[in-house]
Parts: structure tokens; sequence; C-alpha cells
């Protein structure tokens, strides 16, 4: 006999949710989950358990950890639900991020460089907590800049043009953030703080592929107007074999 409206079984509960049985009865153990009411022999689930289990299923995208879930379980009273959701993503992007002397550890240069790449906008930190702290990103950003150094382009050189750059991606990044306001952030489907997450992380790594690969084209372009009537052959070829068709950018989130 079929279930009567609003009532789901284990099974359609999780064909619902999109996940597998196990998976909503490890949630009831973790506590992420209420427990099920019981129906004569049966346990049965309603409404609440399948909204219950689609939150989960976007607080897990957008980071948070099942234990961090777990512990909103119980929203605070007075309405503090969503400090509690900030508090716990700030201990974790803490948690996560490094200190200028820990790039400096990780890159092995002086935390003197690391300053100095961060006053010319080369590297941005962001203020976690009231603190100044970088990802993991900013260590390879180090190690690049050395290889480039390394290669032959002064460093004081390299500190300028990237003063130069940053100076030049401000104005930009900030008409891309207007477009995304005006275009993206009042449509439907983005209006509460959990879809716009989705919405923004969703879109985040295509923008990064696309602008990378937009400035290697630029650069590789510019590159072999510059070297084509010249005598530097070796130079153009090397350029050539550099297209941004053979070239994969990665950008995805962790």
């Amino acid at each position: 006999m079929d279930d009567p409206p609003g009532v789901l079984g284990v099974g359609a509960l999780a064909a619902a949710a999109e996940v597998s049985v196990d998976t909503v009865r490890y949630y009831q153990h973790l506590g992420l989950l209420e427990p099920p009411r019981r129906a004569g022999r049966r346990a049965v689930y309603g409404p609440s358990h399948l909204a219950r289990m689609g939150e989960i299923r976007r607080l897990a995208a957008a980071g948070f950890t099942l234990d961090q879930i777990r512990q909103l379980a119980e929203p605070p009273p007075d309405g503090q639900h969503e400090d509690g959701l900030r508090r716990l993503a700030a201990d974790d992007a803490l948690a996560r991020s490094l200190t200028r002397g820990e790039v400096a550890d990780r890159a092995g240069v002086p935390e003197s460089l690391v300053a100095l790449l961060c006053d010319n906008g080369l590297l941005q930190p962001v203020t976690v907590a009231n603190e100044p702290r970088f990802d993991e990103n900013a260590v390879s950003m180090v190690r690049a800049g050395l290889a480039i150094a390394a290669a032959g382009v002064p460093l004081e050189n390299l500190v300028s043009l990237a003063g130069d750059h940053a100076a030049n991606v401000t104005g930009v990044v900030d008409r891309a953030i207007a477009l995304f306001e005006e275009h993206v952030k009042g449509t439907p489907g983005a209006e509460s703080d959990e879809e716009l997450t989705e919405v923004v992380r969703a879109l985040l790594p295509p923008v990064t592929r696309l602008v990378a690969q937009h400035f290697h084209r630029s650069l590789v372009t510019r590159a072999l107007e510059r070297v084509a009537d010249g005598d530097r052959q070796a130079l153009a070829d090397a350029l050539v074999a550099a297209d941004a068709e053979n070239l994969v950018v990665t950008c995805e989130w962790r």
C-alpha cells in the first residue's frame, strides 16, 4: 500500500534526496538528521527530514564539514543561526589558511620578500578573524615569481610589473562585480544565502579559467608580434608551441 502524502520510507527519502539509504542512516547516526517516527514496525520520515537532507547537501557543497553541520543542527535562540554559520566558516577558513611567515617557510624565502610582494599587490591576503591570512596558492605564486627571477628577470622589475598588473586588474574586477550584482545576484534561484553560495561556486572556476586563458593567449600573440620580423626564430617557435590550445588551466574546488 502506498504511503500517505508527505510520509516517506527510508528508501523513498533516500531517493528524493539523491543519496543512498546508508547515507541517510549515517547522517542519523551522526546526529545530523532527526530520528524517524514509528508507524507500527516501520520507520517513516516527513517533509522536514527531506528539507534537512537538502540543507545538509547545500552546507557540504559550501565547504562545511559534517561535524560543523552537526553543530548547526540545533540553531541557537534569538535568530543567531546565520551568525553561527559565519562563525564556523571563519573558524574553518582560519584553520586552513597560512600566516605570512608560514607562506615564507613553505616557499623557502625570507618573510621580508613575502611582505614586499604584498606591498606591491602581487599577493593579497584575506582578513579572517581580523588576521591577514593566505591560502596555499600564495606559496605557488611566490615559487612562480622565484622561477621567473631565476630565468633572468630582475626581481625588482618583476615586482614593479606585478604592481602595475594589480592596479589595472582592480578596475576590471570592480566592473565584473558590478555585472554580477546587476545580472546574476537578482535572478530567480539566487535569493537566499545558500542559493547565492551555489551560484558563486559554480561561476568562479569557469571565470578564472576564462581570464587565465585570455591572458595566456594575449601574452603569446603579442610576443609573437615582437619577434616575427627578427632573427629570433627559436623564440618564435617556442611561443607557437606554448599556444593556448596546448595549455590546460585547471580550477576547481577542493
